[in-house]
């Protein structure tokens, strides 16, 4: 198991999270604005995933993922994997950021899907603060919500005929 803790240190964590929620938020309102609704295959796979409002939710597509602005935070999330060169979206409340290159992935879509109704769950700060101890407990990859929607993505593209490969 890789030592999370080794870069990601509990006790930094409350003195970070507000700037993890500026970003989070920051992302969020950037969506909304600038990002496109869901058309009826996403709109359909949203609500297979447990989306309760899929009609809030909105795709951002960018050439990168933007990066949070406080240097510890960015820092760590690369580090934990959050964000390198193979991440193809981020959720951020209802809005849904992803490489441009990824934009009509729909497990992908579908996975980020899975975090939304993971954020209507628990709401901004919920969802925010049970991702990073999870993350500080098993790693990204291992982290519950990760699993989650890597098998809800999964399931609910082949339920939607979407082939995965």
């Amino acid at each position: 198991m890789v030592d999370v803790m080794a870069f990601l240190p509990l006790n930094e964590l409350p003195a970070l999270f507000p700037h993890v929620v500026d970003w989070i938020s920051y992302l969020a309102k950037q969506a909304q604005e600038s990002g496109r609704a869901l058309p009826p295959i996403e709109f359909n796979l949203a609500q297979h995933v447990g989306v309760a409002h899929p009609e809030e939710v909105r795709i951002l597509s960018v050439s990168e993922i933007p990066l949070p602005s406080h240097p510890r935070v960015k820092q760590l999330a690369r580090r934990v994997g959050l964000l390198n060169a193979d991440t193809g979206g981020l959720t951020a409340v209802y809005g849904v950021i992803v490489h441009r290159d990824c934009a009509k992935n729909l497990r992908l879509l579908a996975h980020e899907f899975v975090h939304v109704a993971q954020y209507e769950r628990l709401g901004r700060e919920g969802f925010l603060q049970e991702y990073i101890q999870q993350i500080a407990a098993h790693g990204y990859l291992n982290a519950h919500f990760v699993l989650e929607a890597e098998a809800k993505s999964v399931e609910a593209c082949r339920d939607a005929g979407v082939h995965l490969f």
